[in-house]
């Protein structure tokens, strides 16, 4: 059985979704990007990885 290595979401759009590997990556992004375009003005929102000692890895909404 392999024990996938998990980044969830915290904050904004992508909340409570999750960033999974099967194995570690050497570098992982420091900051992701999602852009929304639906049926009006683009909005970018930005998370930040952060490691938190009681949930592992985080990628967390940057605040404007």
């Amino acid at each position: 059985m392999t024990i996938p290595y998990v980044a969830r979401f915290v904050g904004g759009p992508l909340d409570g979704r999750e960033e999974i590997w099967s194995k570690p990556i050497e570098e992982p992004r420091q900051t992701i990007t999602h852009v929304h375009l639906h049926d009006g003005p683009k909005i970018e929102h930005h998370y930040d990885l952060h490691h938190a000692d009681q949930f592992g890895w985080e990628y967390r909404l940057r605040e404007s």
